[in-house]
This record gives C-alpha cells, structure tokens and sequence, in this order.
C-alpha cells in the first residue's frame, strides 16, 4: 500500500516537471520513451527505497490492555524506539507531500503563467478580425467580425491553466489528512479513538481518491480529453462489432 501511494505522487510530480519543461522550455525539450523508461524506473526503485523500514521493523503485537492472545484487536507497530518513528514519519511527509506539493505548485504556476499570459504566435492562415463602424442617426453602431482562432486558442489556454491549478489543489487536499493525523500520532501521541479511527480511514481513501478524481477534472475542463475519450471508446465499440460480424452465420442471424 506504501510503494502505490509513493509511485503515484512521485509520478504525479514527475509529470509536472515534464510539463514544466515542455511549455516553459519548448525548444529544449525532448521526450523519448528512454528518458520515459529511466523516470519510471526512478519513480519505483525510491519509492521501495523509501518505504524498505515498514518491511523490516513493522511486526503486529497484541492491543494494551488484553491479557489473552487472540488474532482480533492487534495492532501493526514499529519495533524500534519512538524517536526513530517521529524521524521516519517526518521524512515522510517531506518527501511524499511537502516536497512534490512546492514542486508542483512552482511548476504549475510558472505553466499558468506561461498558458494565460504569452502572446500567441502569429499565423498566416489566421484571419484578422475586421471592425465596422457605422454613424447612424441614434448614435454609432460598432460590429466585430471575428472569424480567426486567436480567441479560443486564449480560452483554451486558460482553461487548460486553470485544470492545471485545479490538479495541484486536489493534491494539496486529498493528501493533507493523511499526513497531518500520522504527524499528530507520532510527535504529540494522538489517542487512538472512535473518532480518530474513522478519520484515519477516510484519509486513506482521500489518497485514491485523489487518483480517481483527476480523469474527472480532465474531463469537465480539457475539451481534448473528452474528444480522444469519445474516441477510445468509439474504437472499442468498432472492435467489438468487428470480431461479432466475423462470427458465423448463424451468430449473425441470432443477433439481428
């Protein structure tokens, strides 16, 4: 459960870097499926890295307070001193939250930046806008003609901005809770309690959660995305339909 968590935020900031490296540096960067295959490689090789003490001093034991032996009510606990679990559990935070969150938030705010306020190079096959003003006797009539793409490749840009932002504060939320309660638990002693059992819970579900909820994200604010969805599943129906017309006759019939 540690090693999925740690890929997807180590991934989740690799591809902010990425982004950051292809808008903001669009005439350095080069994408190839090796540095693709390297970062990947990264990515887990750190995250069994980072969370390789959980297998070795992680042991279940008994809950205070049972004096008989039973397989109920045991507890997964360090075996070494408190101090080294405060240490461990705050390089924890630092490298799966506090760090990807700064990166990601300098990164996703230099691309917004980038997305909301350069100018749009000009093209050609562009046409202008062409403005009419007319005097007439109630006053002067003015009528815009805008049949070029400057303006919605500027609202695309700022949507897609915008999506950026949405993604990083998600990140910030969906994992907060998390962090925050295991800080609590291991520095000031948090009671284990009804309360604090179900908000241990609910913030372990926050984390996938978060992986679920950027495809929605991406769907309401990225016009591209709902086009190449519609697609994916177009092709998949046309596959589907394909292998059930190559099946015999009497399928076919049966079908119709």
């Amino acid at each position: 459960m540690s090693v999925s968590v740690s890929v997807s935020v180590l991934t989740l900031t690799f591809i902010s870097i990425d982004r950051w490296y292809a808008i903001c540096y669009p005439l350095k960067f080069k994408s190839t499926s090796g540095r693709a295959k390297v970062a990947i490689l990264i990515i887990w090789i750190t995250s069994m890295l980072l969370v390789l003490p959980d297998v070795i001093v992680l042991d279940t034991k008994l809950h205070p307070g049972l004096k008989v032996e039973t397989h109920y009510l045991t507890d997964c606990a360090y075996t070494w001193s408190d101090d080294n679990t405060q240490i461990y559990q705050l390089v924890i935070v630092l490298i799966l939250y506090v760090a990807p969150f700064a990166l990601m938030s300098v990164t996703y705010y230099q691309i917004a930046r980038v997305l909301w306020n350069k100018n749009i190079p000009g093209n050609r096959n562009v046409k202008r806008t062409v403005t009419v003003t007319q005097n007439t006797k109630k006053g002067t009539t003015r009528c815009t003609t805008n049949q070029d793409s400057i303006e919605s490749q500027i609202r695309s840009r700022r949507k897609a901005a915008k999506m950026l932002i949405a993604v990083i504060v998600m990140f910030g939320l969906c994992y907060l809770p998390v962090h925050l309660i295991n800080t609590l638990r291991y520095t000031i002693g948090l009671p284990q309690t009804h309360t604090t059992a179900a908000a241990s819970l609910i913030s372990h579900w926050l984390c996938y959660a978060n992986s679920a909820v950027n495809p929605v994200i991406y769907n309401f604010m990225s016009g591209k995305f709902r086009r190449e969805f519609r697609k994916s599943f177009c092709m998949l129906f046309t596959i589907q339909e394909s292998e059930i017309n190559s099946q015999t006759p009497t399928f076919r019939s049966l079908k119709k």
